[in-house]
């Protein structure tokens, strides 16, 4: 994104120098068209009609720090469908409004696993300020009552899709959720290879998450239960080795005593939660299973302006250049096109076709409408729409392309429409009208 906007500036100030200053052809901006945002809800989500504020948040500076007592208004969550059957147009957004001492959009998209916090001055109308909910900077733990226990004695889950997972019931514990980080769970030395869960600040409103450990006798090994809203227990199996080439232990026999724990869970250090005494070839081994809080990492304006660059490709792999298509119809929410009715602009680099469209001086001509008469730029969650027509010469095809969203139409120059050509050499196959 920095490289074409860089591209596009040194065109403008050329020009500039000139005399006369040349009006932008490629103005990128958040096109809602692409986009279905709506509020999160657990029910029924509310949809909105525009993107471009839930999109804009967290690009101007942030904090790295939220301060005060937090209260959290609306999650809201914008997302892109693949637009073809590569599905490199996908894209994610999710913005969750929450005030303390000043008022705070924090943000989350498919660069990153990290958040990004802005402090701004009011929050969108759309925030509804009446369904606020309290929620703290760190989490706490707690022995869950014996609702709880009985709830996740009598899952369905337990005994379904095959299982045979008898729960150990006095290790119920309740965590009241935080703002966000993540809980660690550590056997012996052994680290679990996952978090046990992730806190996010859409789980304010949920009063607390149940964890639980299960057994199953047949491949003795111990299994994590959660239970989440009261209604619903997920069931996985407790992994603590992250060498593939090891094997995972076994823990014949085991019994898992709970240890007493009822406090706020500081950021990084290690609290002894439950005790495992299993029989290991032939030996009997006890064991302290530990739990971790880490706190999420906020990021920073300079890491963030990295990270629209170079996004972290572990998290989510995603195409950081522009994408460019000529396509038949236009893209809509729900359905993906696959060539031939959409061509891809050839090629990994784009700055001379992005070039080619931007130095296309302005015309109140058009030309007549050719197989592809719709072009689209996607550039992160940025993009702009194109109408295209063509005029055949004795000699040369010229292009013209409208910007749909202003209705301005630009003729390529006879430079710029055979670059244009050379990035999508199927338009050379049939003749134009």
């Amino acid at each position: 994104m920095k490289k074409l906007v860089g591209l596009l500036v040194i065109s403008t100030s050329l020009l500039a120098g000139c005399g006369e200053e040349k009006q932008d052809v490629v103005k990128l901006s958040y096109v809602d068209a692409h986009w279905t945002v709506s509020k999160y809800s657990l029910e029924q989500p509310v949809v909105l009609e525009s993107a471009g504020e839930t999109l804009a948040a967290c690009t101007g500076d942030l904090t790295t720090e939220l301060k005060g007592d937090l209260t959290v208004f609306d999650t809201v969550v914008a997302s892109r469908h693949p637009m073809t059957d590569t599905g490199w147009e996908y894209g994610f957004k999710a913005v969750t409004y929450i005030q303390g001492d000043e008022n705070y959009a924090m943000c989350r998209d498919m660069a990153s696993p990290h958040y990004s916090v802005e402090m701004v001055d009011a929050f969108p109308e759309f925030v509804d300020l009446t369904a606020g909910h309290s929620i703290r900077h760190y989490p706490s733990v707690r022995p869950a009552d014996e609702a709880a226990r009985l709830a996740v004695q009598n899952a369905d889950e337990l005994t379904e899709a095959g299982n045979e997972i008898e729960p150990f019931p006095d290790t119920v514990m309740a965590f009241s959720p935080a703002i966000h980080g993540e809980i660690e769970l550590t056997v012996g030395d052994r680290p679990s290879q996952f978090p046990l869960f992730a806190f996010e600040p859409m789980m304010a409103d949920v009063e607390d998450v149940k964890l639980a450990i299960g057994y199953d006798s047949r491949d003795a090994k111990p299994y994590v239960l959660l239970l989440l809203a009261d209604l619903y227990v997920s069931v996985s199996p407790l992994h603590t080795i992250n060498d593939p080439t090891k094997e995972e232990p076994t823990y014949d026999d085991l019994v898992v005593k709970r240890l007493p724990l009822d406090t706020e869970l500081v950021p990084n250090k290690t609290y002894p939660l439950y005790e495992f005494s299993y029989t290991r070839d032939g030996e009997a081994v006890t064991e302290t299973a530990s739990i971790t809080y880490r706190a999420a990492k906020l990021l920073s304006t300079d890491e963030r302006k990295t990270l629209e660059t170079h996004p972290n490709e572990e998290y989510m792999p995603i195409v950081t250049g522009p994408l460019v298509y000529l396509h038949q119809e236009p893209f809509d929410n729900e359905s993906t096109v696959s060539y031939p009715a959409v061509l891809r602009a050839a090629g990994n680099e784009m700055d001379d076709l992005i070039q080619a469209i931007d130095s296309a001086e302005p015309t109140k001509r058009v030309g007549d409408q050719g197989d592809y008469p719709l072009l689209t730029i996607v550039d992160g969650l940025k993009g702009q729409e194109f109408k295209v027509t063509y005029k055949q010469r004795s000699k040369k095809l010229d292009i013209y392309v409208t910007d749909q969203s202003t209705e301005e139409t630009y003729k390529l120059t006879s430079e710029g429409a055979e670059t244009f050509l050379s990035y999508f050499p199927d338009l050379k196959k049939k003749p134009k009208n």
